[in-house]
C-alpha cells in the first residue's frame, strides 16, 4: 500500500520487527543515511544512524537498529532500521528520516523510496516531491497505539545551513531535544 498525502496513515498490529528499507538510485552517486530519533517514555532518547557510528540494538536499549551504512546506493538492499514491535509499549514517538551526506545537492534526481514492513502488512513511501536545495526529509512518524504502533507519512523536507544541521532542524521541528554535536562517519 502507498501511504501518499491523501492516505498518510497506517496501524501496525502484531509483535515481531517492523523494518523501514531505504533505497535510492545508483546513478545518483550520493551517499543518503537512514536514520531515526526514538524518544522512550522514560525521557531517553538517542538517534540511531551512520553519522557518529550510532548503529543501534535491537535486542536491547533503544529496541531500534540499522543494520549497514550504504554510501553509494549500489547495495541492492539500501539501509534498513529494525524496530521491536515486542518493545513499542516503552516509546514515546521515533521519526525516521533520511539527509544526504555527500554527493548531491538536493533529493530531486535520487529516486528515494522508502518501504516499510511488518507482519500486518507493507508500505511504500516515494521521496519523490523534493523541492530544490532540500538536504533532509522527516519521512514517518511511529507513536504507540493501544495494541499498535501508529504510523504517519510525514515527507517534511528540510535545508541544513551553516547555523543548524539537518538533524538539528529535524529535531527542532518534532521537540525531541536532543544536544547535537558535530560527528564524522569512520574510514571505510
Amino acid at each position: 500500500m502507498e501511504l501518499t498525502r491523501q492516505t498518510p496513515r497506517a496501524e501496525i498490529a502484531g509483535r515481531g520487527v517492523l523494518q523501514v528499507n531505504l533505497n535510492w538510485s545508483v546513478t545518483a552517486e550520493a551517499d543518503l543515511d537512514l536514520g531515526c530519533m526514538v524518544l522512550t517514555h522514560d525521557g531517553m532518547g538517542v538517534a540511531v544512524q551512520p553519522l557518529g557510528a550510532e548503529f543501534g540494538d535491537l535486542d536491547g536499549w533503544p529496541h531500534v537498529s540499522l543494520d549497514q551504512d550504504d554510501r553509494t546506493g549500489e547495495t541492492s538492499d539500501g539501509e534498513t532500521l529494525r524496530i521491536s514491535l515486542e518493545n513499542r509499549h516503552l516509546f514515546t514517538k521515533l521519526l525516521v528520516y533520511v539527509y544526504i551526506y555527500e554527493g548531491a545537492a538536493d533529493f530531486r534526481t535520487l529516486g528515494g523510496v522508502v518501504t516499510i514492513g511488518a507482519p500486518s502488512g507493507t508500505w511504500r513511501i516515494h521521496l519523490d516531491d523534493s523541492p530544490a536545495g532540500a538536504t533532509s526529509c522527516a519521512i514517518a512518524l511511529l507513536t504507540p497505539g493501544r495494541d499498535t504502533l501508529d504510523l504517519r507519512r510525514e515527507v517534511r523536507w528540510f535545508t541544513a545551513d551553516q547555523r543548524m544541521s539537518n538533524q538539528q532542524l529535524i529535531d527542532q521541528a518534532y521537540g525531541f531535544g536532543f544536544e547535537w554535536v558535530p560527528g564524522v562517519k569512520p574510514l571505510l
